[in-house]
């Protein structure tokens, strides 16, 4: 493919769209707020098992084992109600799938409330996480349809970091809740934040310029091969694959410091529990740092004219390198102090991923099969949120002492996160994978193999 060929299949790909609608409108930072507070609201679901593991085990006789069980039945459905909920996304809008989820995160919450055994909460967990699931890819679809792919580092740096402000802003106020009245009333709160979030996107939630696509599928054996064609050029090539390598190892991380980073805080360190979940939020503190960092400075790169490969794929990688291994050296450090520096640098340095790995399959993705290959991204990568928390509370078992099982259980995961980051530098380049437009996949229909895609960026 030529040089005009490339021009004339970038603009076949992009969305017409009226003049300035490239700069950020009140409409579009209105719906980036909204879309950043139902990550707000998520992570303050994920982390309730984390901040209440003490009374709740107590209170409903789990062992530790059975409680990382229980921390992994909120990605037990996750995975196939994300891929199910960004395939409705590329036909139906995501508005109103994104608004049923926010209603069946508050419905969720009710068998928690009135659990009196672990059954119970695990099917409260599994609820919830179904909920979640679809949430996080069309979050990112419902945000980039107002920007262009040179100014998506942002919207995905500022997205990642709800879950930092639902930590800074309300594991605080909900800490105080549990103390005060009780683990369940934990529950309910969320219940109703989340019932709060719905009204508000109800109100104002809408799609962008950059969204907007005609979907007229086509029918017969001809429709499902061209479609099927679609896919495999979208999830069978080093872009998707290395971010999946990279969206796992970070979600095997993201789960462990969720449901056992506050039990660490206690029982190894040593501090109280309303201390641990003050703590519990420094690592977000410095996420935010780092993301509001990585996300715009790869815009910035790519504006400059710096590939995908280069901004999203290496420098993405190396920060997720750089995590892991900060995060294995607890192995070794028996330090307060110390030990929370390393956590709040590893884990605020790990969630850059999200800034680079969306935008980077996103832009392979054409608007009509964005939602269904970030959903498909999340919904394999989620396979960590449900291993992770019941091996590591296997590991925690089997150790002689806590210090020795956590000290285990992070060098794990830290090396982990790296080898996924290893898997980002290496396999992404949304240049080289970018989907070949429907004008040349009819006049060349055989060119379909992962890696037989036009050169250079195609935006």
């Amino acid at each position: 493919m030529n040089m005009p060929d490339v021009a004339a299949a970038s603009s076949a790909r992009r969305p017409s769209v009226p003049p300035g609608a490239g700069g950020v409108s009140s409409r579009a930072a209105t719906v980036l707020c909204v879309v950043v507070a139902s990550h707000a609201v998520i992570f303050l679901d994920k982390a309730l098992l984390g901040l209440t593991a003490q009374p709740l085990m107590r209170d409903l006789d789990l062992s530790k084992a059975q409680f990382g069980a229980l921390a992994g039945a909120s990605y037990l459905l996750f995975g196939v109600a994300c891929l199910l909920g960004g395939l409705a996304a590329d036909r139906f809008s995501p508005r109103w799938i994104l608004l049923g989820c926010g209603l069946m995160w508050a419905l969720g919450q009710l068998p928690a409330v009135f659990a009196v055994s672990g059954g119970m909460l695990y099917a409260s967990r599994v609820i919830v996480g179904a909920a979640e699931g679809p949430a996080q890819p069309l979050s990112h679809v419902a945000a980039y349809a107002w920007f262009p792919n040179e100014r998506r580092g942002l919207p995905a740096a500022l997205i990642t970091c709800g879950t930092s402000v639902g930590k800074l802003a309300l594991v605080p106020v909900l800490t105080l809740v549990i103390v005060q009245f009780g683990w369940r009333a934990a529950f309910v709160t969320v219940g109703a934040l989340s019932l709060a979030w719905s009204a508000a996107w109800l109100a104002l939630g809408r799609t962008g310029p950059y969204g907007e696509v005609a979907r007229q599928p086509r029918r017969g054996a001809a429709g499902r091969r061209e479609s099927w064609g679609v896919w495999r050029r979208l999830l069978v090539n080093g872009t998707f694959l290395g971010t999946l390598a990279a969206f796992f190892a970070q979600g095997a991380l993201v789960a462990v410091v969720f449901t056992w980073l506050p039990s660490y805080f206690r029982d190894v360190l040593g501090f109280s529990a309303p201390a641990a979940g003050v703590l519990f939020t420094l690592p977000s503190a410095l996420a935010i740092v780092f993301l509001l960092s990585v996300g715009p400075l790869t815009d910035r790169m790519l504006r400059r004219g710096v590939s995908s490969r280069m901004a999203r794929g290496v420098f993405g990688g190396g920060c997720l390198t750089c995590a892991g291994l900060t995060l294995a050296t607890l192995h070794w450090v028996r330090t307060p102090l110390l030990a929370v520096v390393i956590v709040m640098v590893g884990y605020g340095l790990s969630t850059t991923v999200q800034a680079v790995a969306h935008p980077a399959v996103a832009e392979i993705a054409p608007p009509e099969r964005r939602a269904g290959a970030l959903a498909a991204l999340a919904a394999v990568g989620s396979a960590a949120g449900v291993l992770s928390p019941a091996l590591t509370g296997r590991v925690l078992d089997a150790a002689g002492s806590p210090g020795q099982g956590y000290a285990d259980a992070f060098l794990l995961v830290g090396l982990v996160v790296a080898a996924g980051g290893l898997c980002l530098a290496i396999f992404v380049d949304p240049g080289r994978d970018a989907a070949l437009p429907v004008r040349e996949r009819a006049a060349r229909p055989w060119a379909g193999r992962p890696f037989d895609l036009p050169e250079g960026p195609v935006r």
